[in-house]
């Protein structure tokens, strides 16, 4: 309702007056409620301009001020503060007057409204309130809030800032210009306040002021100078507590922090922004105090340009109310800034390209091109390192000199950047530029006077013991060069002779100070460093002409000077100096290396720079890494490497092993990183580290990009290798440097088409076995270096999909997975057998089995791999070489004791047998006898591939039985004839052997048995009884008393036979352990016909003899050898038994020749051939229908040589019972004489034989021949009863059976039957059986017939056997108690107890060791003197006395025989 009054002109006085009244009674209601009604009464007023007095103002600001301020303020203690004297009239006034005055004052008390915690909108209302308020009484307000804040305290001063910020902020453009002008104008009253709440606040209320959308009308340039005057409120006051500088130090950070902040938030487009503020900001750009605003500041700046294109051209300089930078001094700043890549460069070079009409008539067009194309790079977009950034901006400087070509002008710009170099760090990378663009700006200046005069006077008064003036001097001088170059060196030249002027005596002690205190050698090491970075800059068409003389052998003759005082020389121990001299040699030779026609330049002082060097290195220790000298040493030799005059190869080899020497034998990385003190020293150790390892490799680059020879390269790995063993962080730097190598020919040489890298196997035998290593950066620099070498060998034309597998490869050599390693590994090998070349395949397994040998068991599996590998990829091409790498096989195999290890060599030998069976096979038979573990190995390795095994088996075969030039070797000795094995197959024959140990696979044996079988059978059979064969060297003939080669061949050969045989069969008569043992015949020369026929036997019964063998095996009858025929007989004798065989066999043709054997010369040989024909008339008699008396005739003769008598015999017992009489005819007789002369002899086999063939013929004696064979049994029949209780039981058994047979020619019928029952029922032990029976045998005689049997039982006394002795008296005493005296005659008598007496003597002299013959004697003696005492007695005396019968004359069997024979019967 007010609101509508007061807009009635009549009543707004009247409305205004009441005021107070309203809101005195309004106090009920809710404050609030009550604010938003007096911002809309207020509003109207702000529209209506009425006239509000100032009490009413008072009461108003009351209102507001007391419920927006703080708590306790002194406006609510005293709200007549807000009157001001000033204000009241200085007329009297009335009573009336006075008591409407107080009546007033009493509506004016509003102490009600007292303060209360309000909301936000609340306060935000009765500020708004309070704007209106402004708005309508603009001075009122501004007095008001002057005296207000002025004298208010300090928490008053920021309440009223804080909300009066509220105002600023308002974004009602024609609204804000009459609110804002008053209350920025109170503000200002408050700007030297250094209270830091009251700053804060000011400053929270500039960044609202700033930041709202007008400024028009407002002091904002007093505002934004505020701003800037943060940055230079000093503190730290001297003798000050530095914990409370500290504070203070914060605290001004953050209120700079505040700055910097509101700068950011300006908004330049604000209404009346850009008139304040441009081109006053520029003022701000160049003093280093504002250097934290720039970022703000250039972005501004840049809009306000913007924004402003009409004034954009601009004197520089001069501006009202401020005093602008120079031109020069913006490019100075601004460029400057920009060199460093950051946010800071970047709104400097923007602000630089805004300001490009303002610098330079000249440069506008220029600057409008060059500017944004930095742009470009410095955002990026063109790939740029600092170095190169900083290069562009120079060039650009010297550009834009040489584009403003006004003298005048760069020299003031060099006079800026001299000016400005205070505002910037000594270490900061700004003031190393800005000495580069001083330099630049010198060598731009045409007047050669200013130029030498700013020169001389900058290296008179530098400070050379600090960095930064050194550098200066340095960047300045070197820069100035590139258009003064003379001018330049004659400065330097004056000024380093200048140093050592002749001096008074006085003077001695300060240069001995200056010496000790290092400005003196801090003068030497600017001047050296000089030299080299002036001759970088220099033109390089000026530079070989005046580098050695006026540069080079300055920088020498600055070093030697260093080390002298007073022309006494001294150790110079200075660090830096050396650094000096390596940097600035550094520096020139890449100068000298920069110019076209360096390659005809020739440094004469070479060779004392690289003396210099090399004991720089050496001088470094081995323990640690404190300097850069090692690596910047190695840098510089790599330049100077490149110079003339060139190095020969003792030279490189120096350098090289010098430098390895300095780098190798440090402590890993780690270590030396823990020697430092902090973390920043550990970092700084890394980048030395990694700085060594780098110059390093520069110089092997250099070193082989001068010699691009294999030469160098075997020197690269000789040098290398040692270290390889060393330790693993000598390896890893091995590895790196032979990376470097390997990079550098690779970039350097390019080999030809169809021509291989000479040392690509070798090398890569070097180095595979590393990709195993366990260390990750070793293997790692391995396969970087196997990368290196493919692509050496290929071309550099690698595919892409083998370029993907080197980088999986590597990739996976991260893990410690040693499987994956080993798959990542093999993978390598599988690319680098693609270019493998094969003419290298020895050098390759040469090198990789020297790591094989040497290295750590992973880098020794990984060899392994990678052997194999090549092998199976690249093996089939190696053909001529399989001899050598054979050879390199066998030699390794020795020194590897690893059975891991060793079968690699197993298994590589396996791989080349694939491809190269014949060449691996004769390499492996040239070893010489005897086999040694290695040559057992390699052919067991062969064995163990069922494949191979298959095509070397019939090879083995063959070389066994095909003849040999050498033949047999005899050696005569004094006794006898030894004869030596030949030594070809006796090889086959062991490797054979070794074959067959491993061999599992028995259809392969199947397959190859046939062949097999009759080589090692005949190798049984021609190495019987002969000697090893004689080693290399000696004499093969007529050797005398020297020892001959140990072993026994043919035990050899039974052992490969043996192997061969147990293979395919278990059949358990071939065991060693038996009774027979079939392998011991085989190898017996006098059994060896037995072993082969149980062999034989058993091979049939196993089913292993097929057709061919036997085929393959007959032709050996008719054999040369005598060893061969008694094989092939004895082959024959068993083949025959088979009667499924026999079919197959031409027995008509091969019954000649065995007849023919029967003959031959060699007893075993016709034993056997007389075995076989006896298995002939058994098994196939039907095929010899024809042939048998002869055979049988053949057999009779066997019975008349001693040595085939036993043989004879048994195969008359086995076929005579097949026999007709038409077959044997005639030749019974024979038989039977012969048969029984064997009866009795001393060899129980032949008895035994005798007795079972006597047997045999009385069961098939014919009716014919039935009286002779009467008459021949009863001759015997002491003989059949004697032996029935033979000491042999077989003889005794067949004693027995023969007797049966015989005994139907001896007794009756009846008796004949009595007896047999007796053998076959009787339950009488042998002893009396026996006895027995012999009592019906000789009851049953007549006198003459037991006359007889006592003549022959006699002759038994003389055998040799003890228990026939004993066998003959027991039948004497039973034959002597059938007769009677008188049947005796004188002879019988005479020898009877001639024999008695005679055993009894030998018993008691002791011939008899037993006591059962003398006692069986003595009971003989005592039977016939019990029974014919009286009538022995003539007999007796008659004994003694004759001489008929003398000891010598009875002294054998045969004599006694004789003796009786001739007794009447």
């Amino acid at each position: 309702m007010l609101g509508v009054l007061v807009r009635r002109t009549e009543q707004q006085d009247e409305i205004i007056q009441n005021i107070p009244k309203v809101l005195m009674d309004s106090r009920v209601l809710d404050s609030f409620y009550i604010a938003k009604r007096l911002n809309l009464f207020l509003d109207v007023c702000e529209e209506c301009k009425p006239s509000i007095p100032k009490k009413i103002f008072q009461a108003l600001c009351d209102f507001v001020f007391k419920q927006v301020l703080p708590l306790d303020t002194p406006l609510q203690k005293k709200p007549q503060m807000f009157s001001r004297q000033d204000w009241k009239p200085n007329i009297q006034m009335t009573t009336m007057e006075r008591q409407d005055s107080e009546g007033e004052s009493a509506m004016c008390d509003l102490s009600c409204y007292k303060h209360q915690e309000i909301c936000k909108d609340h306060r935000s209302m009765l500020m708004d309130a309070f704007g209106h308020l402004v708005s309508c009484c603009p001075v009122d307000a501004q007095d008001f809030l002057q005296s207000q804040m002025k004298d208010a305290a300090e928490d008053i001063r920021v309440g009223f800032l804080n909300n009066l910020k509220m105002i600023v902020s308002h974004d009602e453009i024609y609204e804000a210009r009459n609110r804002k002008r008053p209350v920025v104008e109170a503000v200002k009253c408050l700007l030297d306040d250094h209270s830091e709440m009251v700053r804060k606040a000011i400053l929270c209320f500039i960044k609202e002021l700033l930041r709202s959308q007008s400024v028009e009308g407002c002091a904002v340039w007093d505002m934004v100078d505020y701003i800037f005057k943060q940055f230079t409120v000093s503190f730290g006051e001297p003798g000050k507590d530095p914990v409370a500088i500290q504070k203070e130090k914060l605290k001004e950070e953050h209120i700079q922090d505040m700055c910097i902040d509101i700068l950011e938030h300006v908004n330049t487009s604000a209404e009346g922004m850009s008139k304040a503020l441009w081109p006053k900001l520029l003022v701000f750009v160049v003093p280093a105090l504002y250097t934290r605003t720039l970022i703000p500041l250039c972005r501004c700046l840049k809009e306000l340009a913007i924004l402003r294109p009409d004034e954009s051209t601009l004197f520089l300089g001069s501006c009202k109310g401020v005093n602008l930078p120079s031109a020069q001094g913006l490019v100075a700043r601004l460029l400057v800034l920009a060199s460093n890549p950051n946010q800071r460069g970047g709104w400097a070079l923007q602000l630089l390209h805004i300001l490009h009409t303002n610098i330079h008539p000249a440069v506008r067009k220029l600057w409008a091109k060059q500017i944004p194309f930095l742009w470009e790079s410095f955002q990026g977009r063109i790939e740029t390192s600092r170095e190169q950034w900083e290069q562009k901006l120079l060039q650009f400087l010297r550009r834009s000199l040489e584009t403003i070509d006004d003298s005048t002008w760069t020299q003031n710009l060099s006079r800026e950047l001299e000016s400005q170099m205070s505002s910037y760090a000594d270490e900061s990378t700004e003031k190393s530029f800005l000495c580069k663009s001083w330099g630049i700006s010198l060598t731009s200046s045409e007047d050669l006077t200013f130029v030498q005069t700013t020169i001389q006077n900058l290296m008179e008064n530098a400070d050379y013991m600090k960095a930064s003036e050194r550098d200066k001097v340095i960047q300045i001088l070197s820069f100035s060069a590139m258009g003064h170059l003379d001018l330049t060196l004659t400065i330097l030249h004056e000024f380093g002779a200048g140093v050592h002027l002749t001096i008074k005596m006085s003077m001695i002690i300060n240069r001995y100070k200056d010496y000790y205190r290092g400005r003196r050698s801090y003068t030497h090491q600017t001047l050296m460093l000089t030299y080299g970075k002036l001759a970088l800059r220099a033109p390089k068409e000026l530079l070989l002409s005046r580098v050695e003389e006026s540069i080079m052998k300055k920088v020498l003759y600055h070093y030697r000077s260093s080390c002298q005082v007073l022309g006494l020389s001294i150790e110079n121990k200075d660090m830096n100096l050396k650094l000096a001299l390596v940097q600035s040699t550094t520096d020139i030779c890449q100068a000298i290396h920069e110019t076209r026609s360096f390659q005809n330049f020739t440094l004469s002082c070479k060779k004392e720079l690289l003396g210099i060097l090399l004991d720089f290195i050496r001088e470094e220790p081995l323990d640690s890494l404190a300097t850069p000298l090692r690596p910047k040493a190695i840098i510089a030799m790599a330049f100077l490497s490149k110079l003339k005059p060139s190095l020969n190869m003792e030279d490189i080899r120096n350098l090289l092993d010098q430098s390895i020497k300095s780098l190798f034998p440090l402590h890993p990385l780690e270590q030396l990183k823990e020697k430092g003190e902090t973390e920043r020293d550990a970092l700084y150790i890394e980048s030395l580290y990694t700085d060594s390892m780098g110059a390093f490799g520069k110089l092997v680059k250099s070193m082989v990009e001068e010699h691009p020879t294999s030469e160098l390269m075997d020197e690269m790995f000789q040098l290398i290798d040692p270290w390889f063993t060393e330790t693993e962080w000598s390896r890893e730097r091995a590895l790196q440097a032979i990376f470097h190598a390997l990079v550098a020919f690779q970039e350097k040489v390019h080999l030809p088409e169809r021509e291989n890298f000479q040392q690509f196997g070798s090398r890569v035998a070097f180095l595979a076995p590393y990709t195993c290593d366990n260390s990750i950066q070793c293997r790692q620099w391995a396969a970087q270096c196997i990368t290196c070498l493919i692509r050496i060998q290929a071309r550099s034309q690698a595919t892409y999909v083998e370029d993907k597998e080197m980088e999986s490869a590597y990739a996976n050599l991260q893990t410690e997975v040693f499987g994956d390693l080993l798959r990542a590994s093999s993978k390598m090998a599988k690319v680098v057998s693609a270019y493998f070349p094969p003419d290298q395949g020895l050098d390759f397994v040469k090198s990789i089995l020297e790591v094989l040998v040497s290295g750590n068991k992973m880098c020794a599996i990984a060899a392994g791999h990678w052997l194999l590998t090549i092998l199976q990829d690249c093996g089939n091409a190696m053909e001529g070489k399989i001899s050598a790498v054979l050879d390199v096989f066998y030699n390794h195999l020795p020194i590897i004791k690893q059975d891991d290890l060793r079968q690699f060599l197993m298994d590589a030998l396996s791989i080349v047998a694939h491809f190269h069976l014949d060449a691996v096979f004769s390499s492996l038979l040239c070893r010489r006898l005897p086999m040694d573990s290695e040559t057992g190995e390699l052919w067991r390795s062969l064995g163990r591939d069922a494949s191979l095994a298959l095509l070397i088996l019939p090879k083995l075969a063959s070389r066994i039985i095909k003849p040999t030039d050498s033949g047999t070797i005899l050696h005569f000795t004094n006794e006898d004839i030894v004869e030596f094995a030949e030594e070809d197959p006796l090889k086959a024959t062991c490797a054979i052997y070794e074959i067959l140990s491993v061999l599992q696979v028995k259809k392969v044996l199947q397959q190859v048995f046939p062949e097999l079988f009759c080589a090692l059978l005949w190798q049984v059979s021609t190495t019987l009884g002969q000697k090893m064969p004689l080693s290399e060297g000696r004499r093969k003939l007529f050797l005398r008393e020297q020892q001959l080669s140990e072993g026994n061949p043919c035990r050899l050969s039974v052992s490969s036979l043996k192997a061969l045989v147990l293979k395919l069969t278990c059949d358990p008569s071939l065991a060693e352990i038996r009774e027979v043992n079939i392998w011991a015949l085989l190898r017996d020369p006098k059994a060896h016909q037995e072993g082969v026929c149980l062999l034989i036997r058993c091979l049939f019964q196993s089913r292993l003899l097929h057709y061919k063998t036997i085929q393959n095996i007959l032709p050996w009858i008719n054999s040369d050898s005598q060893k061969l025929r008694l094989t092939g007989t004895a082959f024959l004798t068993e083949v025959i038994q088979d009667p499924i065989l026999v079919e197959k066999l031409q027995i008509k043709s091969l019954l000649p020749t065995m007849m023919l054997r029967a003959g031959d010369w060699d007893p075993s040989i016709r034993q056997m051939a007389i075995r076989s024909l006896g298995n002939l008339l058994l098994v196939a008699s039907d095929k010899v229908k024809g042939q048998k008396r002869t055979i049988v005739a053949v057999l009779i003769g066997a019975l008349y040589d001693e040595k085939l008598v036993l043989e004879s015999l048994r195969l008359l017992a086995l076929i005579f019972p097949r026999l007709k009489g038409k077959d044997v005819g005639f030749l019974f007789k024979d038989i039977s004489l012969k048969t029984t002369s064997y009866l009795t002899d001393d060899n129980a086999d032949l008895r035994e034989a005798a007795l079972c063939l006597f047997g045999i013929l009385a069961a098939w004696t014919k009716f014919r021949y039935k009286r002779f064979f009467t008459i021949q049994a009863r001759k015997n029949l002491v003989s059949l009863l004697i032996h029935q209780r033979d000491p042999n039981p077989r003889v005794s058994e067949a004693c027995r059976t023969a007797f049966l047979q015989c005994v139907t020619f001896l007794v009756r019928r009846k008796l004949r039957i009595y007896i047999e029952e007796l053998y076959h029922t009787t339950n009488l032990t042998l002893p009396n059986l026996h006895a027995h029976v012999c009592r019906q045998m000789v009851e049953n005689t007549n006198p003459e017939m037991k006359k007889e049997l006592l003549k022959k039982t006699i002759v038994y006394f003389q055998s040799n056997c003890e228990e026939i002795q004993i066998r003959a008296l027991e039948l004497t005493e039973i034959i002597l108690e059938s007769m009677q005296i008188t049947d005796l005659d004188e002879p019988i008598k005479q020898v009877l107890l001639t024999s008695l007496v005679r055993l009894q003597k030998n018993a008691s002299y002791g011939f008899n060791e037993h006591l059962d013959v003398f006692q069986a004697s003595a009971t003989v003696e005592a039977y016939i003197i019990q029974k014919w005492g009286e009538d022995l007695s003539t007999t007796e005396s008659s004994v003694s006395r004759s001489n008929g019968i003398q000891k010598s004359n009875l002294s054998s069997v045969s004599q006694l025989e004789a003796t009786l024979d001739t007794m009447p019967a």
